[in-house]
Formats: C-alpha cells, sequence, structure tokens
C-alpha cells in the first residue's frame, strides 16, 4: 500500500506478510518517486513454494496495482514459444537443426532458405533487425515482409520480432489442423502446467471484459511519465510471438517454476523432458559480442544465460550481481524479467507499468532483482 507523505512523496505502508521485502519495497517506491512507474507487480518463490505474490504502487491513478493485474511481458515471454519449439523436436515433428526451407516454401531459393531454426533460437540467424509492422500489419502480412529480407549479416544480433514470427509459423503449419499460434501454446505449454491466465494477443471479445484489470502504461520523455497506449487497441489485441505476452506474473512465475523443476531428473517431465531443458540451457555462441544489445551476451535456445562475466553492472537484461551462474531467463523491453537461479531454487517474475528508458530500466532491472537476493540473505 502507498501513500503520500507531505513532501508529496509516496511511501510503503509494510504489511506483516511482506516485512521480509523491505529492500524490493523500498527500491519500487525510489522508482516511483523518480518517474519510472506509478506500479511493479512481483512473483518470488524458492524450491517451488510462494513467498511473495503482490502489487506495489499504483496500476492506474487511484487504482492499486494488485497480483491480479494483468501485465505485460513483452519479451520476457520468449521462452515460452521457445519450449513450445523445443517441445515439437522432443516430440520429433521436426528438428532444430532442419532449415527454413522445409518450412516455408517461400523461403526455397531465397537468402533465409538455410536459416535453421536453431540459429534463429539462439539470435544467429544472420537476419537483420527490422520493422515487421506489427501490430497494425496482419500477421500474414508480416511473414511475407520477413521472407523477402535480401541480406544477411555475419553478426549476432538480438532478434526482438522477426524470427520470432518465422518460428511461432512453423508451429502453425506443422500442428496437426494448422492452428493458430495462441492456440498452440495454450494447448501444449499453458494448460499442462495450469496456466489459465496468459495471452499473446488478447481477443477483441475478451479484451472489454479484462479492461479492468489492465494497467495504464507509460513511456518517460523528458523526465516525465506519458500515457501510452500499449494496453489498447492493436496493441493489446494482435499476437507477437516474441513481444506481446502478458498476464499476471505469477503465470510467469509458474512457467519458469516449470523449468526449474525440470532441470532435476528425479522429477516428472512436464511439458519438457529433462534432457531437452539442458539443451536449452546450453550455450549456443558462448562469448559473442551482440550488436543489437551492444554487450557481450551468452544465449540458450530462447533463454538468455547469467552473463555476469562480461561485466555485472553493463550486462543488459541481467539477473542482478547476486545470482548464481547457473541462472537463466529473459527480460521485456523496458518492463519485466522472469527468471530461475537454479543454485537457490529461486524464481523471480516481476514487471512495471513505465518504460522508462534502456539507462533507467537496466539500473531499475538490477535493482530490484538484488533487492530480492538480500531481502532473502541469499547473497
Amino acid at each position: 500500500m502507498h501513500v503520500l507523505n507531505e513532501s508529496g512523496r509516496y511511501l510503503t505502508l509494510i504489511n506483516p506478510e511482506l516485512s521480509r521485502f523491505e529492500n524490493l519495497a523500498s527500491v519500487i517506491d525510489e522508482g516511483i518517486n523518480r518517474g519510472l512507474h506509478t506500479g511493479v507487480q512481483v512473483y518470488v518463490s524458492k524450491n517451488g513454494q510462494q513467498i511473495l505474490n503482490h502489487g506495489f504502487g499504483e496500476a492506474s491513478p487511484g487504482v492499486p496495482m494488485s497480483s491480479k493485474t494483468i501485465m505485460l511481458w513483452r519479451s520476457a515471454g520468449k521462452p515460452i514459444t521457445a519450449v513450445a519449439i523445443l517441445q515439437a523436436w522432443q516430440s520429433g515433428v521436426f528438428s532444430i537443426d532442419d532449415s527454413l526451407q522445409n518450412f516455408l516454401p517461400e523461403t526455397r531459393g531465397t537468402i533465409l532458405a538455410n536459416i535453421t531454426l536453431r540459429q534463429m533460437l539462439s539470435h544467429s540467424s544472420g537476419l537483420p533487425v527490422i520493422e515487421t509492422g506489427w501490430p497494425q500489419s496482419s500477421w500474414q502480412e508480416i511473414i511475407e515482409r520477413i521472407c523477402v529480407i535480401d541480406r544477411l549479416t555475419t553478426d549476432t544480433a538480438y532478434q526482438p520480432q522477426s524470427t520470432w514470427f518465422l518460428l511461432a509459423e512453423i508451429l502453425r503449419r506443422t500442428s496437426r489442423n494448422q492452428d493458430s499460434f495462441q492456440q498452440i501454446i495454450c494447448d501444449k505449454v499453458f494448460r499442462p502446467i495450469h496456466i489459465n491466465e496468459a495471452w499473446c494477443g488478447v481477443a477483441e471479445t475478451e479484451a472489454a471484459s479484462l479492461s479492468p484489470r489492465m494497467p495504464i502504461y507509460y513511456v518517460r520523455d523528458k523526465g516525465q511519465l506519458v500515457y501510452s497506449n500499449y494496453s489498447n487497441g492493436a496493441w493489446l489485441t494482435q499476437p507477437s510471438p516474441g513481444g506481446n505476452m502478458r498476464g499476471p506474473v505469477s503465470e510467469l512465475g509458474r512457467f519458469h517454476e516449470m523449468l526449474l523443476a525440470g532441470i532435476d531428473p528425479e522429477n516428472e517431465p512436464r511439458v519438457l523432458s529433462t534432457d531437452t531443458i539442458q539443451q536449452m540451457l546450453t550455450p549456443q555462441h558462448a562469448g559473442q559480442f551482440d550488436k543489437t544489445l551492444q554487450h557481450t551476451v551468452d544465449f540458450g535456445l530462447g533463454v538468455i544465460l547469467d552473463s555476469n562475466q562480461y561485466g555485472t553492472d553493463t550486462v543488459p537484461y541481467g539477473f542482478g550481481r547476486f545470482c548464481s551462474p547457473q541462472s537463466f531467463g529473459h527480460g521485456g523491453a523496458q518492463c519485466a524479467m522472469g527468471f530461475c537461479d537454479p543454485q537457490h531454487g529461486l524464481v523471480v517474475a516481476w514487471a512495471a507499468n513505465g518504460f522508462c528508458g534502456e539507462g533507467q530500466h537496466q539500473r531499475r532491472n538490477r535493482s530490484i532483482n538484488e533487492a530480492i537476493y538480500t531481502d532473502l540473505n541469499l547473497p
């Protein structure tokens, strides 16, 4: 709960359940006072047991952020698309070393023909970062726009959107009934692990009923929070397999708990086998500078691996200086984070309603993650 003091600054009133997260609350309040966001939703579990599921601050003016608020995860949802691909590989539908031309006939004879699923999952496809036209363009228009790219690069470059649309289109074309991507991840990933409130593009028929649970999003402009339309219109309803996942962050936490549990070979495999998860976490091009992120970052298959060895205070979308070297997960551009720390049995997921610029967000990201470790006495 937050109140304004006499100087107009927000203060947190800690209830007994939150008393162990004083550092976290302080970091979030500092962000509110500095105009980085008006609210943050946080989920934390340890060894599969929830220890925090709470909203701090306001989702919109006068409306408290709650654990039920539907938050935008952006690229923090990329591992979900990756898991759907790896599940199909595990089931023998295809190999991740198959090339695009095996699935998309329109790429045969083009420069894209021999790009593999593994390369797309690990951001080493050579595709340049382009404007896909999402969300104004249709799914088919986006696929067509990507498939006429006529140049590749030799750079390792993080792909915000393009390759993720191609991966999702492969899932769609290889599904038995050519289901939509949204239906595939619902049936193959969400339902088996009891995720009931997560979307990749909210159906227009549901948008009105879910509207009261949507926060207002802000972008930071000239030091001020300015209204953004990320919870309205096409930004809400159009799917983007690499950038428009959303739901309460407890659902993102549940997804990461599945991955964390699957690392242990004594656990019953759910969605992915232990062997497939280990493949997911194997570094694909360790120590390479990423042109998009402008930093050396290690990738697995659809996940970012702990890269603190390349600069604890500079690595983008990292998990903080206290995480173990086995940590993995993914951040969402300027707003969200989800990761696992196997050594500590820890899962963290959080999302803010303020897009505050890359520099400010990276500092916020490190501060929130590190505060959680400090509050749990894990450093």
